[in-house]
């Protein structure tokens, strides 16, 4: 018998899943646990309200206070912490220098983000950056999704602003003007997005249910129902992997191209999660074994779950657009699916159209010899290469689809030069490699979350920062 309702009552702390607890900035206190408890520590000692709901009136106000941006910077370190220690083994590659080229494109989304940020809430106003976090609730295979939004705050201003302090390269009371725009951007599309007041998942229990019921209603209606260990179900689930494995190479061994929504109760009791696999994202110029094998931008997967059968005790949809439940195999529980095509970011909903379970093995084959032909194509690039490109795809692909979808992208790339690399940058890639700092000092920072200083309590919300030493 499943029990992970009760996970959602206003009393219940949530199972742990992990033994590993969180420190942070809340030194001389309780270390802070994973999960919906963890959530419930972090609003306890929040200074401000930023942390519960908000009103469309908060998310207008043009920047948050010294307080509110010091409970973000908390709450957003442990949130970090909790999703990454769950997967912290996943960004070590034999091939590609993940961790080199994270620690740079950290930095230099913190340096180069706000003013394109400032220009595309410019343009469209504050309200146009709400509206765009809002087309989530009626779409399936987009980038707005919760990895690619709370990336904006998470990674752009907490890890880039985490880096840089480390490095010594900036000061706690340095770019308080810029770290208010990066944060209020990404409030604004989570806002939107979700609709309820609150602007991540772990605030909600871990459930990102954002899509519009008619929405969900004709998703469900196209369901393949099958029993678990059957061709069917075998054939959906290696699909499933293979979408997978490729989704994550294109994008440079990240979840940039991933993402989950749900959990969704459907009305037989079972739940449904909704999941993209971006296969093919045109802004790389790799990509194009993805065209050569005729791969679309993204499939979209449905995979209905019987929770009574696995007896789910637990299930989260956290902020990286990543699925984990307890029990922890839900593949084996998988009693129905459906998959859908999305050709190009820019595809209308009306022209995304499903293919049948039986019909996936023909699809197969593309899939596996992308991925072969990029792997192909990455061994054959310098490791200097290597790290650039994977720069850009955090720096370039976590605001992409925000920036499409205001019509500032080309603006960003003419007049911003949005493809550029910071010279401090560049300069850093030379520092990163000595002493461990990318591979111990950075993320021990990271994990420990001591490297999230706060910003003094007196600083001027105007603050940037004017020199270098």
């Amino acid at each position: 018998m499943s029990t992970y309702k009760d996970r959602y009552k206003d009393a219940d702390n949530g199972l742990r899943f992990q033994d590993l607890v969180y420190q942070g900035n809340f030194k001389g206190m309780d270390p802070v646990p994973d999960g919906i408890l963890g959530d419930k520590v972090l609003r306890q000692r929040a200074k401000s309200k930023v942390l519960e709901k908000v009103t469309k009136e908060d998310v207008l106000r043009d920047q948050f206070s010294v307080n509110e941006l010091n409970d973000l910077n908390n709450y957003l370190a442990w949130n970090i912490w909790d999703v990454l220690v769950m997967r912290a083994t996943e960004g070590v590659s034999g091939m590609i220098p993940r961790q080199e080229y994270e620690i740079l494109a950290f930095m230099q989304e913190f340096l180069r983000w706000p003013e394109i940020l400032e220009m595309t809430t410019n343009e469209v106003g504050a309200q146009g950056v709400i509206d765009i976090g809002a087309t989530a609730r009626r779409e399936i295979g987009t980038k707005i999704n919760c990895v690619h939004d709370w990336c904006i705050g998470a990674v752009g201003f907490g890890m880039g602003r985490c880096g840089l302090l480390a490095l010594e390269a900036i000061q706690p009371q340095d770019y308080v003007r810029e770290s208010n725009v990066i944060l209020k951007f990404m409030q604004r599309i989570l806002w939107g997005k979700r609709q309820d007041g609150y602007i991540l998942n772990s605030q909600d229990r871990y459930r990102c249910r954002i899509h519009e019921k008619d929405v969900i209603q004709n998703l469900a209606g196209q369901i393949e129902y099958f029993e678990p260990g059957s061709e069917k179900h075998d054939s959906f689930v290696r699909f499933n992997a293979a979408a997978e494995l490729l989704s994550f190479l294109d994008h440079y061994d990240c979840r940039l191209g991933l993402g989950d929504t749900g959990p969704y109760e459907l009305p037989d009791g079972k739940i449904m999660i909704i999941r993209d696999r971006f296969t093919n994202e045109e802004a790389y110029d790799w990509s194009d074994v993805c065209d050569h094998e005729k791969v679309p931008h993204c499939y979209t997967l449905c995979l209905v779950i019987d929770p009574e059968k696995m007896a789910l005790d637990e299930i989260r949809v956290n902020d990286i657009s990543t699925t984990f439940t307890r029990p922890k195999n839900y593949i084996e529980h998988i009693v129905g699916g459906a998959v859908f095509v999305r050709e190009k970011w820019n595809t209308p909903m009306g022209e995304v159209y499903p293919i049948k379970i039986s019909e996936l093995d023909k699809r197969l084959e593309g899939i596996q010899q992308a991925t072969f032909k990029l792997y192909t194509k990455f061994s054959r690039m310098s490791r200097r290469t290597l790290i650039t490109n994977g720069m850009y795809v955090y720096y370039i692909d976590m605001i992409l689809p925000h920036l499409r979808l205001a019509g500032t992208y080309e603006k960003a790339c003419k007049d911003y030069e949005f493809w550029e690399i910071d010279q401090r940058v560049s300069n850093y890639y030379y520092d990163i490699v000595k002493r461990g700092f990318a591979q111990a000092t950075v993320p021990q920072k990271i994990f420990s979350g001591e490297g999230y200083l706060p910003f003094p309590d007196d600083v001027s919300l105007t603050r940037s920062k004017y020199y270098w030493k």
